[in-house]
């Protein structure tokens, strides 16, 4: 036989054997990118909270949940203390995303500043 007819066929079982590879490597890497969007996303959520409730403390909750209502928030604790301003927020985002509800793993985010009522006195 020639050589030619010995190779044929060969891509296709490269690519077949490739393919499930490149395509799970690509599965991770768009993950990963969702997963870290939805970090950065409650960070600035909790940012924004502790900063309008720094400014009006006695609206904390309410500004702490309005700005992480976009962000699809499980949990919001906003502690207010005599000088600082603490809000944590807290989402689970689901491990695999083709199978919701399988496995899950929360993100977390909090920020703190000074109360600005008291700056003035």
């Amino acid at each position: 036989m020639s050589k030619r007819w010995e190779d044929r066929g060969q891509a296709t079982v490269e690519l077949a054997l490739v393919l499930p590879i490149v395509l799970l490597a690509l599965a991770v890497l768009v993950h990963a990118s969702v997963v870290i969007g939805v970090q950065l996303g409650l960070e600035h959520a909790a940012r924004e909270g502790a900063r309008a409730a720094a400014v009006s403390p006695d609206r904390a909750h309410e500004a702490a949940r309005a700005a992480a209502s976009g962000d699809g928030a499980n949990r919001v604790e906003v502690v207010v203390d005599a000088t600082h301003i603490s809000v944590s927020i807290a989402r689970t985002v689901d491990i695999l995303p083709v199978f919701p509800g399988i496995g899950g793993r929360t993100l977390r985010a909090e920020a703190t500043m000074r109360r600005e009522d008291l700056l003035n006195r």
